[in-house]
């Protein structure tokens, strides 16, 4: 029996140390590595300036030609628009922004049905598991009651986020290997021309959008001029008056909603727009915002 306890007490010993030391080496990957995502890559990032910079979900990613921007303007641009990604998502990555001295003189958030989202999106909250110590995290996790104690044990987090976290992005950190797309461009177009629709905008809208005002208050009386767009959709997506009453909410929202209506060739799928679409999209910001 006491042979038996021993070789339980060595196995337990033996189990700390390796799950000690994967999480300090999971954590320096992610910290110190290639980034793998854009929200690794503004973590990493000091001191840098953008004269532009785009924020929001998938509608911003595969929507905003950054290398088109600076090609037609001279202006340096990055596009930080993350697929699936919520308005409380994109808050914490501006806080994140300015904590690392990260400058902007535009900064544009594209706004839909997401005005009525709030809270964070477990893809993003798995990317910011490597520096839940950062303070700007931290209080994120706080507000959004994410901050449970067992994520505070040795390695649990990467286990609990495998997926985003695991060890095939560790490795990837580690040897510094290259995402396919350039995240430091951001810029993810599709290829090819459908509309097929997933889902419908919300009926109601609620009352007001604690993210999108703390963007605002984020932003006011600095240097930096924040702007809400819309980016097209297709007509055949459902309660589109749900756009009218965003309108009201954010009376200075550039409003692109209904551009390429009667453009079908433009669009990905309903939500979406295709390469093609991207490109006069970009081109149309930059006729009316980017002069």
């Amino acid at each position: 029996m006491r042979n038996f306890f021993k070789y339980l007490m060595a196995i337990s010993v033996i189990t700390l140390i390796l799950i000690f030391f994967l999480d300090n080496i999971y954590s320096y990957a992610f910290k110190n590595g290639q980034p793998r995502s854009k929200i690794q890559n503004i973590l990493q990032l000091k001191n840098k300036h953008y004269d532009v910079a785009f924020f929001g979900s998938s509608r911003t990613e595969f929507h905003v030609d950054c290398r088109l921007i600076t090609e037609l303007t001279g202006k340096s641009c990055v596009n930080f628009g993350i697929s699936g990604s919520s308005p409380g998502d994109m808050l914490i990555l501006m806080k994140l922004a300015e904590n690392k001295k990260i400058s902007f003189n535009q900064v544009f958030m594209q706004v839909d049905y997401n005005y009525n989202s709030y809270g964070i999106t477990k893809y993003f909250l798995g990317n910011l598991m490597p520096f839940t110590e950062d303070p700007t995290v931290k209080e994120h996790l706080q507000i959004y009651k994410e901050d449970f104690f067992y994520r505070r044990l040795p390695f649990y987090r990467y286990m609990e986020f495998d997926k985003v976290v695991g060890i095939r992005e560790a490795m990837a950190s580690f040897l510094k290997l290259r995402q396919n797309i350039n995240i430091e461009i951001g810029f993810s177009p599709k290829q090819g021309i459908g509309k097929a629709v997933a889902g419908s905008f919300p009926e109601t809208i609620k009352n007001t959008s604690e993210e999108l005002t703390q963007m605002q208050e984020l932003y006011k009386n600095t240097n930096t001029k924040l702007d809400f767009f819309t980016a097209p959709y297709c007509k055949e997506v459902k309660n589109r008056n749900f756009m009218d009453k965003v309108q009201l909410k954010l009376p200075g929202l550039h409003n692109y909603f209904e551009m390429f209506d009667d453009k079908d060739e433009y669009f990905f799928n309903c939500g979406h727009l295709n390469e093609a679409g991207a490109r006069v999209f970009t081109k149309t910001l930059v006729e009316d915002l980017l002069q």
